[in-house]
């Protein structure tokens, strides 16, 4: 891929799940198909989880923040560009860990986490909902 594509302004996004690597090829040629001149840029893993969590942020409900909690996605969300402009540097593993606690405190706090009895248990325990950061 060629650094031409980024020095475009005509760009449009789309986030699609669960399609295997091999679509890149198809999708390029339907893309040329469509229109002359336009270009298919597959993100990186450390880029794609950047963008889903800031899109996933975006798209969250008032009722599932906090003043707290946003803060915390924030820097959650900064830790991961951060995460992403140190690869393949020392600093990685510090900033990765550091991630890796303020999305455990975040997740602590966050109502969208937020812990229900589990009526079969009978003993009192909570249990955490089991999804991915956003």
């Amino acid at each position: 891929m060629s650094s031409e594509i980024l020095q475009r302004s005509d760009f449009t996004a789309y986030l699609i799940a669960g399609l295997p690597k091999s679509f890149l090829p198809k999708l390029r040629k339907f893309v040329a198909a469509e229109v002359d001149g336009a270009e298919v840029m597959q993100l990186d893993e450390d880029l794609t989880e950047w963008l889903l969590a800031t899109v996933q942020g975006d798209k969250r409900r008032s009722h599932q923040r906090t003043p707290a909690s946003a803060a915390l996605w924030r820097a959650y969300r900064a830790l991961s560009a951060a995460r992403y402009h140190l690869a393949n540097q020392p600093e990685e593993e510090q900033v990765r860990e550091l991630r890796r606690l303020v999305e455990e405190l975040w997740r602590e706090i966050s109502p969208q986490f937020a812990t229900e009895e589990d009526p079969d248990a009978g003993t009192g325990e909570t249990a955490e909902a089991e999804t991915k950061p956003d």
